[in-house]
């Protein structure tokens, strides 16, 4: 009986700790450390939220961004922002209408969309221009800026005349020889404003700029024949430049021969090799001339009568 009742005692002992035992691990379970695998799932919770709130942020900011931008380019596209007044500057002899018209620009036009850089293009295609700028003010005006060309040369053009610039580009067709211009034969221009005089027209402009003024009150013009330049001379004959080159030497020749060379029964100065200029004289007859008082080496006249004789040239 004794030992019946030990052991009965023991499992009630036993059983007792066993629940004890299982009341506390439910205990610590709940309220000791979490686990790795719950940590992790809320910081990962956590990040997501705050990757969400970045996105709705984002989405806000961009939407009122592109709202703001709506209505910044709708106000600028309303007629406040059109195109109110057109001016041009710099012009004196292309006509300004002209020039306004080839801009392309036009009144009551969003000034949003005038392209400044395909306005400067059609500009200096006037034939009168040179180079153009075209600004544009946010308080409605456009205004164009223009730098002129100049006339350097007058070349026939059929009944007509061109003006033409030094890069050859025919600025205006008129209807008789403007003054001031040295006389160019053997040249011929299509007499269409805007458009380019033939090649060869610019050696002839680069001589016609180059002739010093000395040099330029004997000449009476400029000629092309073949392809070669001559000037003509006011002594009669002509001056042979060949082509385009080395115009400074020659026109130094030509001015050297002209002071110091005698030009009766001048023919041909030729002066295509500079360093080495030859002069061809007409052929040329000697005549009696009539009777004349002499005259002394200073010039005073003497009491005898000589007889002179003169050259004659032949065409």
């Amino acid at each position: 009986m004794t030992a019946t009742r030990t052991n009965s005692k023991s499992r009630a002992k036993a059983a007792s700790r066993s629940t004890s035992n299982a009341k506390s691990g439910t205990r610590s379970s709940g309220n000791g450390p979490r686990s790795g695998g719950d940590r992790f799932a809320g910081r990962r919770h956590a990040e997501e939220r705050r990757q969400g709130r970045r996105k709705l942020q984002l989405i806000l900011g961009l939407t009122v961004v592109c709202t703001l931008a709506i209505g910044v380019i709708g106000f600028m596209n309303s007629s406040w922002f059109d195109v109110n007044d057109i001016v041009v500057a710099g012009n004196n002899q292309a006509d300004p209408h002209l020039i306004v018209d080839a801009s392309a620009i036009e009144i009551g036009q969003a000034l949003l969309e005038v392209d400044l850089d395909a306005a400067v293009r059609n500009v200096e295609l006037v034939p009168w221009v040179g180079t153009a700028t075209v600004n544009r003010s946010w308080t409605g005006s456009i205004e164009i800026v223009v730098t002129e060309r100049g006339p350097s040369a007058v070349l026939d053009a059929g009944a007509r005349y061109a003006l033409v610039d030094d890069h050859g580009r025919q600025l205006e067709i008129v209807d008789s020889r403007p003054e001031g211009f040295m006389p160019v034969i053997g040249i011929e221009t299509s007499g269409v404003a805007g458009e380019a005089a033939p090649d060869i027209a610019l050696p002839v402009i680069a001589l016609l700029d180059a002739i010093p003024a000395e040099v330029e009150q004997q000449i009476t013009a400029v000629v092309v024949e073949e392809e070669q330049l001559y000037l003509e001379l006011a002594v009669d004959g002509r001056a042979n430049f060949g082509d385009g080159s080395d115009l400074g030497p020659k026109l130094q020749a030509l001015e050297t021969m002209l002071a110091a060379v005698d030009l009766t029964c001048l023919s041909v100065i030729d002066l295509r090799v500079p360093g080495a200029p030859a002069l061809t004289r007409r052929p040329s007859a000697t005549e009696s001339g009539e009777s004349v008082a002499g005259e002394s080496a200073d010039g005073a006249a003497s009491g005898t009568e000589t007889e002179t004789t003169q050259l004659t040239c032949e065409n």
